[in-house]
């Protein structure tokens, strides 16, 4: 009698841990996920970025040519830029924009304001979206404009500095016996960097030093072994390009784009998640490690 009414006792214990268990599950799922919603901002978000890419690399590169030390190596700007908009073909995506670029330089005043149109839409979305994944208060339509309108005007300055920084790195990497081992580590480091601005500046309120340094650094983490993943299973996964040929590329770009949404979109949901759970936003010494 007592080894059965243990056995229930136990049974009833491991019941209920189960339960609580898939409770909290479902719970962090929701939260991570914006109750299931986070998907359709990564796909709003990917339609987006489709529209606005080209006129947003026709500013960058613009703005690279206008430096003399770009010029002979814009064809190398070009090639780490697409390999990170997307990771496979990116020759083929190259000749592509080379075109699309050459047209730029025959817009007009109506292409001028498409195109800031279009950048406006894409920033204005990315804000509302990013204001869920950190419960914040979007910024204001103004502030949002001048905000968004400084970001695209110093983003090719600030992309001459990181392209810079990039093949002279290669450069002396080049010399060294493990030249790709220390190219990896590099593009690495520069990813997670790139997602602690976005996260500090989408945020649009004062983040944890170290819960901003761990969210991002993550998400950049898992960012770049996702590119590692995706260009691993192009290579090995040829029935896309049987099926659509040529037009292949542009859905592998498609699906590439909204993968690193989502990733992003997590990664923004998690640094909030950690600043909640700990009550980091609210805690009184949290001033000096706020940024």
């Amino acid at each position: 009698m007592r080894e059965q009414k243990w056995l229930q006792a136990w049974r009833k214990r491991l019941g209920d841990l189960l339960a609580k268990m898939r409770h909290t599950c479902a719970l962090g799922y929701r939260f991570l996920t914006y109750r299931q919603e986070m998907f359709y901002y990564a796909s709003s978000l990917s339609f987006y970025t489709i529209f606005a890419l080209i006129p947003m690399l026709f500013i960058t590169f613009s703005v690279l040519l206008a430096f003399s030390h770009f010029q002979d190596k814009i064809v190398d700007v070009e090639r780490l830029i697409l390999s990170n908009i997307l990771p496979t073909n990116a020759e083929v995506v190259m000749n592509f924009m080379n075109t699309f670029l050459e047209n730029g330089n025959k817009m007009g005043v109506v292409g001028v304001i498409s195109a800031f149109i279009t950048s406006l839409l894409f920033f204005r979305n990315y804000e509302f979206i990013t204001s869920k994944m950190f419960n914040s208060k979007p910024r204001k339509f103004f502030d949002s404009l001048m905000m968004y309108w400084t970001m695209i005007t110093l983003f090719p300055l600030a992309s001459v500095a990181v392209f810079y920084l990039s093949l002279s790195a290669q450069q002396f990497l080049d010399t060294h016996s493990k030249p790709l081992m220390y190219s990896q580590i590099f593009s690495w480091f520069a990813t997670c960097m790139l997602f602690l601005v976005l996260f500090r500046i989408s945020a649009n309120k004062p983040l944890h030093k170290k819960t901003l340094f761990i969210s991002s650094f993550i998400s950049g983490s898992i960012w770049f072994a996702m590119k590692n993943l995706f260009v691993y299973y192009v290579t090995l996964n040829t029935t896309y390009s049987t099926l659509y040929g040529s037009v292949s590329i542009v859905l592998f770009l498609m699906v590439w784009i909204y993968v690193s949404w989502l990733v992003m979109l997590f990664g923004m949901r998690a640094c909030q998640g950690i600043l909640q759970c700990f009550a980091l936003e609210k805690s009184p010494p949290a001033q000096n490690d706020m940024i």
